[in-house]
C-alpha cells in the first residue's frame, strides 16, 4: 500500500507542475499582448484636437442692412405656429349673359367669368399652421406647406383638392381652381430683445414684418420701458451659412436717438437677438 500512496502523491507532483507551466504561459502570452498593444498606441499618431469655435466677427462697415438702404427679404417660408390666409374658388368656362355690351354691335353676345366655391365646404378664412407643418381643410383634409413659399403652398392645396374624389366628380380640374394663400399672423419670424439690468435677464420676442430697424424694435413697446439712458446696444445675428460665424453689430444708440445717424440703425432680420444691458458707468 506504501508504494501506491508514493505513486499518488508523485502524480499530484506532476499535475501541479503541469498547471504551473500552463499558467506560466498563459501569464506570458498575455503580457506579450500588452506589450504589442502598447508599441502600436506609442507608434499611432496623437489625435489632432477640435478646432476652435469661430470668434464673433464684426461685420464690415456698409455690408449691412440699415435704415436707408433697407433690403427685402426673401421670399416667405411658412412654418408652424404660422396663420394663413386661404381663399379657393372654382373658375367655370365664360358663359353667355344674354347681355348686349354698350359700343358692340346688338348680336354679339356678352360673355362672362362665372366663379363658384367649392361644393360639400366652402374653404375660406384662416387656417393655423399645425406643429405637423399642415393646415387642416376641413372635409378636404389636410395639406403639407411647412417649409413652403405662399405661392408653392397655393400649388399643393390647388393639387390636393383636384386629386379629391367630390371635385372628381363634378369634373373640376386643376388648373380650374384659383387658390389664394397669404399670411395672416406671421407667427414663425421673430426676433428677440434681451434686457439685461440687475435682476437678471428678460426675454422679449416679437415678429419680424420685414422693414423695422433697431430704433423700430426698440420703440412704441410697452415691454421696453427704460431703454435709454446709460444702456448699450448690440446685435447677436446668427450666420446664414453653417461655417459663417457669429456677427456682433454694435448699435450707438445715443447716435440713432439724438442726432438720427442711421449708421447703426440696423435693419432687424428675423432670429436676431438685440441686447440691452447697462453700461459701465
Amino acid at each position: 500500500m506504501r508504494w501506491v500512496r508514493t505513486t499518488m502523491w508523485v502524480a499530484v507532483g506532476f499535475l501541479f507542475a503541469g498547471l504551473g507551466a500552463l499558467n506560466w504561459r498563459a501569464q506570458l502570452q498575455t503580457q506579450q499582448k500588452l506589450d504589442a498593444l502598447t508599441a502600436a498606441l506609442a507608434e499611432r499618431p496623437a489625435p489632432v484636437p477640435a478646432p476652435a469655435p469661430p470668434a464673433p466677427a464684426l461685420a464690415p462697415a456698409g455690408s449691412v442692412p440699415r435704415e436707408l438702404s433697407k433690403i427685402a427679404l426673401p421670399p416667405y417660408v411658412i412654418e408652424a405656429p404660422d396663420l394663413l390666409l386661404v381663399e379657393v374658388i372654382q373658375r367655370r368656362p365664360e358663359v353667355e349673359t344674354g347681355r348686349v355690351a354698350s359700343g358692340r354691335p346688338a348680336d354679339e353676345p356678352v360673355r362672362a367669368l362665372v366663379t363658384d366655391r367649392l361644393p360639400v365646404q366652402p374653404i375660406s378664412g384662416q387656417y393655423p399652421v399645425r406643429p405637423d407643418g399642415s393646415i387642416g381643410l376641413g372635409f378636404w383634409g389636410s395639406v403639407p406647406v411647412s417649409g413652403l413659399t405662399l405661392e408653392q403652398a397655393a400649388g399643393a392645396i390647388r393639387v390636393h383638392l383636384a386629386a379629391r374624389e367630390p371635385l372628381k366628380e363634378y369634373g373640376t380640374r386643376a388648373e380650374s381652381l384659383v387658390v389664394i394663400v397669404d399670411v395672416a399672423a406671421y407667427n414663425s419670424k421673430r426676433y428677440y430683445v434681451i434686457v439685461t439690468d440687475a435682476a437678471g435677464e428678460k426675454v422679449f420676442s416679437f415678429p419680424v414684418t420685414g422693414s423695422e430697424t433697431v430704433l423700430d424694435a426698440l420703440s412704441d413697446k410697452k415691454e421696453l420701458t427704460d431703454v435709454g439712458g446709460r444702456r448699450k446696444v448690440w446685435i447677436a445675428r446668427r450666420p446664414l451659412q453653417p461655417d459663417q460665424p457669429l456677427q456682433i453689430l454694435p448699435v450707438d444708440w445715443a447716435a440713432i436717438t439724438q442726432t438720427g445717424a442711421p449708421s447703426t440703425n440696423y435693419q432687424v432680420m428675423p432670429g436676431d437677438r438685440i441686447h440691452v444691458t447697462r453700461a459701465a458707468d
